[in-house]
């Protein structure tokens, strides 16, 4: 009785057939320490019974067609009672006034179907047994009447083929339970109360979860059925519950399609699906065991919510400055080298391999950096840009790893996550790359190596996820033979590389990039024909800061023009915004770089040329004021230029 016992907090409740039963299951019961509900009832009294003890019990033990009467009337589970051919013999062998009467037929009533063994007990006992089933009472008083036409003048059975038999004459015989089939029943009693207060435990898990969730989830069964209508789909559907549970999904839900993926058994992802008069997202999967479809459950998104969600997550990464805000389309150019760099840089957005860009000062390398992340698939996650030359040397270990709680000195005691982690999932640039501590270095390598982090002051190993795209305006090369560099490092990071041009190698973007800048400044601008009159003077300049200087001057330029009131020409306010720059301070002079390769001829025309250009845009194109400063008379002025196509 150990097993039993070991349940003992089960509520049991018997309902029994005839007295005798109860006596038995009372001793079977307090061996076991229950204390049971124990009464005397058939068929529709036993349901009625049973339906009022319903709330305080866990299982109801009850026999044939009472247990059967039982079960349609209340949820808990109902164990009913076999009758054992064990039964039958000693049902016989006990009642001394059949056995002296010596009956050679008996008619047996068993609840619904035959019961097995009953030929062994005919020969073993030299009896004629003839089976009788029902279902209905009905059934029990024909068969007692076709019983006594065939002469048979004795009835086995429950009590109410016993109650029958005596109103047509007949003998009768109770099969009553033996202590086993108790204890049997019992013990089933017991594990299926278990079973049930897991199961139960389960399902209210399981709806806290669907009825706390913001998705809308639908299931049905293998007939199509709703079983699973939580609230959130009730919200988005704005169907009350009691009009779904247990329908056909198509009957209820609105422009449903999970009666044909049942059908079809395939999955639906992020299926767009038109919901009173809105938007939401359905995905649809079958429920398969083995190769059976068990049904479909689907998830339900309303698309606004999304992309709210998407909105205050871009917000947050925003201000957190962890976001990529220029792409492809942002770098214009006309140059044919940066067309083509533009192309490699899309290509090298579909790998996860690190990239080095390499440029001068200004050139634009973030601005690439940007656009390869926002063009790959970590372009959801974020961007974290990092300027190595910006921060001292002591600090950024701990910035770029995070630190432990009371790691140093001054360091947080709760810690702080790096800018490796905060990259997770996403892209880190780091910008002046070359400028990295050799100390740190190494630990960067590891970081390209393992996909992993330590923390400054930590003893656990971080997997981190990232893509690294580094930038530099040195020559890496060099500081590599200088030994200030490592070289393991250096092909690390240099999987692909991208070197950027100065802007003074790439003149046809310079107006471009004037025009995009002016826009950008100021929308009242002729753009196009400022340009234009000023490009002879943009073209020739050297441009030492690159884009960003070109911005710069295009900035003071269009803010010269909106409060100049025409006071000077535009050739004027270029030479104001651009001479007066730190860039170029000194006035009297420019800086003339020019190509060796092409000969001491050529090169000297090229540089007269830059000369004769400059000095005519200071001059607003007056050419015999030009002539003049340069010391040379207005007709050399002009063949020199002729012969320089000018």
């Amino acid at each position: 009785m150990k097993d039993v016992q070991d349940s003992s907090k089960v509520r049991l409740a018997l309902i029994s057939t005839y007295p005798g039963m109860s006596i038995i299951f009372k001793q079977v019961a307090e061996r076991a320490g229950f204390d049971p509900y124990i009464t005397v009832a058939a068929l529709g009294e036993a349901a009625l019974i049973a339906k009022s003890i319903e709330p305080q019990i866990d299982v109801i033990l009850s026999r044939g067609g009472t247990a059967e009467y039982i079960k349609e009337a209340v949820e808990i589970p109902v164990v009913a009672i076999p009758v054992t051919p064990f039964d039958v013999m000693c049902s016989i062998s006990e009642n001394k006034n059949c056995m002296e009467k010596v009956y050679k037929k008996i008619a047996l009533f068993s609840y619904k179907e035959k019961m097995s063994g009953i030929r062994d007990i005919e020969r073993m006992l030299g009896l004629e047994i003839y089976e009788y089933t029902f279902h209905l009472q009905e059934d029990i008083e024909a068969g007692i009447q076709d019983a006594k036409e065939k002469g048979i003048a004795l009835v086995m059975g429950g009590i109410l083929a016993i109650q029958l038999a005596k109103t047509y004459n007949l003998e009768s015989i109770l099969i009553e339970c033996g202590e086993e089939a108790l204890y049997r029943s019992m013990y089933e009693a017991v594990n299926l109360a278990e079973l049930r207060r897991v199961e139960r435990s389960r399902a209210a898990r399981i709806k806290v979860v669907l009825d706390s969730v913001v998705q809308g989830v639908i299931a049905t069964d293998e007939m199509g059925y709703v079983t699973i209508y939580n609230p959130a789909a009730q919200r988005i559907f704005n169907i009350p519950s009691e009009q779904v549970l247990g329908r056909k999904v198509q009957d209820v839900i609105p422009n449903t399609q999970m009666h044909k993926v049942l059908e079809s058994g395939e999955v639906q992802m992020a299926e767009l699906q038109d919901v009173n008069g809105g938007i939401i997202a359905t995905s649809r999967i079958p429920i398969m065991v083995g190769s059976k479809r068990f049904g479909v459950v689907s998830t339900f998104e309303d698309v606004t919510k999304i992309q709210y969600l998407e909105q205050q997550i871009r917000k947050q990464m925003h201000a957190k400055g962890f976001i990529a805000k220029y792409t492809f389309k942002d770098i214009l150019t006309k140059s044919p080298i940066m067309i083509e760099l533009k192309e490699m840089a899309a290509l090298y957005a579909t790998t996860d391999s690190s990239v080095l860009i390499q440029g001068e000062s200004g050139t634009g390398k973030e601005l690439f950096s940007q656009s390869i992340h926002c063009h790959s698939r970590r372009s959801s996650g974020p961007f974290v840009a990092v300027n190595c030359a910006a921060i001292p040397e002591h600090l950024l270990e701990s910035e770029l790893f995070g630190y432990e709680g009371g790691a140093f000195t001054g360091a947080k005691k709760e810690g702080k996550q790096g800018l490796f982690e905060l990259a997770h999932k996403g892209t880190i640039f780091l910008d002046e790359i070359g400028e990295i501590p050799k100390a740190l270095q190494s630990r960067l390598l590891r970081v390209l190596q393992e996909k992993e982090i330590m923390r400054v002051g930590g003893d656990k190993i971080i997997p981190i996820d990232i893509r690294i795209i580094s930038a530099t305006n040195k020559n890496l090369e060099k500081k590599m033979e200088q030994g200030e560099f490592r070289e393991d490092l250096y092909y690390r990071l240099n999987v692909f590389n991208l070197k950027i041009p100065p802007l003074r190698e790439r003149k046809e973007d310079i107006i471009v990039l004037a025009m995009a800048f002016l826009e950008r400044f100021s929308t009242d601008l002729d753009s196009p024909a400022i340009a234009r009159e000023l490009k002879s003077s943009l073209v020739v300049y050297d441009w030492p800061g690159n884009i960003r200087e070109l911005y710069n001057i295009m900035e003071r330029l269009s803010l010269m023009i909106s409060i100049s009131e025409k006071k000077w020409s535009l050739e004027k306010m270029l030479q104001k915004v651009m001479y007066d720059s730190i860039s170029n301070p000194n006035l009297d002079s420019i800086a003339i770089k020019v190509d060796l390769d092409q000969g001491l001829k050529s090169a000297i025309e090229q540089v007269e040329k830059i000369i004769i250009d400059t000095m005519l845009a200071r001059c607003d194109q007056r050419q015999e004021l030009a002539a003049k400063k340069l010391g040379i008379g207005r007709t050399t002025l002009w063949r020199k230029g002729k012969i320089n196509g000018s």
